[in-house]
């Protein structure tokens, strides 16, 4: 009879533990999220790309402002003047005259040494920067999100593992206390079971603040109040070995176009420098009229001038512009080079990594496929009395 009461007494808080640990929630579920809908706010409300985008512009108005270099100038001047004279034959001894002149002038440089079109080379220059660090930017919004949003995912996952485990413990530990006032169980068996459910508190307390942290991680990047994410499957088009993966990235990586734009732009600076000095021409048209008291003193002007100018001394100020652009040209290049190597390092990092984690993805499915075989066998076992709970 006592041993039937305290088979019951098992199954009762056996059958408690299964409860707790699978009973359903009654809260609000909040709506499930996608990862293109955690993407889409996040570049939406990104202040790094929206300052990127801003720089575009400005970059994208360097071009039109260079190509409109050396363009026609008009520009009209209107002055007076009232001068007064000493003179010994009028009363009061001053004579007071008064003018007015209006001109209008237009000039243009016609000839430059090619200065104005490369400072279009540079604009345009400046221009794919600009675009390629947008790109820069947006790509490292896209990598923001997607970890936020696996974070979040993930430490939702960690969580409901570890409240699933305490609950479950929670109820081991009470089945042990009733055992022990039953005279069934010992203080050890007792002690060790609260010693792990004190265990189990303590992960959870640990998930529950990585999972706060992650979440205010998400809200930050994305806008979102607390939402369910979803899980997502891996992108197509992945490169198939390291070498695959170093090439690409070596080619198409934004910050490596942009280092070789800057080194291409630096190198165009020393040519501007040269055509700095160089001769120049300019045309200009003026056109005046002046009206004075008197109809002697009226005059009207045209005047056309073609003017040639060249530096003919060249100052210590010039050769040390030239020395500086030339370092900053080596700088550029040295830069390039070495954002290629970083690049393409951390792309051969980046899928070993990726490819450590497929095979250590496939060796928890294969361990799991394992631990549900062995637990249908004991269920079996169990059922046909081979072998006791």
């Amino acid at each position: 009879m006592l041993f039937t009461m305290r088979r019951k007494k098992s199954l009762f808080f056996g059958l408690l533990s299964m409860v707790l640990i699978i009973q359903p929630s009654f809260s609000d579920v909040p709506e499930s999220v996608t990862i293109e809908e955690s993407l889409a706010a996040g570049l939406k409300v990104s202040n790094s790309l929206a300052a990127s985008q801003q720089a575009f512009v400005v970059a994208r108005q360097a071009v039109a402002a260079a190509k409109a270099a050396n363009e026609l100038n008009g520009n009209f001047a209107l002055s007076g003047s009232n001068a007064q004279s000493d003179s010994k034959s009028t009363a009061g001894g001053f004579v007071s005259s008064t003018g007015l002149t209006a001109t209008f002038s237009l000039s243009k440089r016609i000839y430059d040494s090619g200065e104005s079109k490369t400072k279009f080379e540079v604009a345009e220059i400046d221009l794919e920067k600009a675009r390629n660090e947008y790109l820069l930017a947006e790509q490292n919004v896209i990598f923001d999100v997607i970890s936020a949003h696996l974070d979040v995912f993930s430490a939702q996952k960690a969580f409901d593992i570890r409240d699933a485990n305490e609950r479950r413990l929670f109820a081991h530990t009470e089945a042990a206390r009733i055992r022990l006032a039953a005279g069934t169980s010992t203080p050890t068996r007792l002690a060790e079971a609260e010693a792990r459910l004190a265990r189990a508190q303590s992960d959870k307390i640990l998930a529950n603040s990585g999972l706060q942290s992650a979440v205010e991680a998400y809200e930050s990047l994305t806008g979102f109040d607390t939402v369910k994410l979803l899980s997502f499957s891996l992108p197509q088009g992945l490169p198939e070995n390291t070498v695959d993966a170093e090439m690409k990235a070596g080619k198409s990586h934004p910050s490596v176009i942009i280092a070789d734009l800057a080194a291409k732009s630096s190198g165009l600076q020393f040519k501007l420098l040269k055509q700095s000095v160089s001769p120049k021409v300019n045309f200009s048209l003026s056109a005046s009229r002046t009206e004075k008291e008197g109809r002697s003193s009226d005059k009207d002007e045209i005047t056309t001038k073609l003017e040639l100018s060249t530096p003919f001394i060249v100052t210590e100020t010039t050769r040390t512009s030239s020395r500086s652009r030339q370092a900053s040209h080596l700088k550029a290049k040295l830069d390039a080079s070495e954002r290629r190597r970083v690049v393409e390092l951390e792309a051969r990092r980046a899928f070993r990594e990726y490819e450590a984690s497929v095979a250590q993805i496939q060796a928890v499915e294969s361990e799991l496929r394992a631990a549900k075989l062995v637990a249908d066998g004991t269920e079996s076992e169990v059922e046909f009395g081979l072998k006791t709970l």
